[in-house]
């Protein structure tokens, strides 16, 4: 082999496993609000909004307060810093993603994904047909 493929393939190796460690450092995994004060680390934790608490946004820090309760039935605030997202009242499920922040004892997401069962119920197809 030349010098010059030999540079070529280590180069590509180095490449590859700093890819692979970045792609596992940044995975997170699905958790319940106690599985995520336990690890310290990034977590999707699904559940539902708390609706006898209100949800509330504060304009001038720009925080997105609400209460979730995961699927083990443990509720938690949670903190977004960015608006309420679309849907949120109308969503079924919701997933957050982000870590606990044990300083201020609440949950600090990075992402909101609503789950809308709308979206993913058949529609009566053959009514709207027949009427054609």
């Amino acid at each position: 082999m030349k010098p010059t493929q030999i540079i070529i393939i280590v180069f590509a190796a180095i490449v590859l496993v700093a890819l692979g460690v970045n792609l596992s450092a940044s995975a997170s995994t699905y958790a319940g609000f106690d599985e995520a004060i336990d690890s310290g680390k990034k977590v999707h934790v699904v559940g539902q909004w708390v609706k006898r608490n209100q949800a509330t946004y504060d304009m001038d820090r720009d925080l997105f307060k609400f209460y979730l309760q995961d699927e083990m039935e443990k509720e938690m605030l949670v903190y977004f810093y960015d608006p309420k997202p679309v849907n949120f009242e109308q969503a079924e499920k919701i997933v957050i993603v982000g870590e606990y922040a044990p300083e201020k004892a609440v949950f600090m997401a990075d992402e909101i994904q609503m789950k809308c069962p709308s979206k993913y119920e058949e529609t009566d197809v053959t009514a709207a047909e027949e009427k054609l």
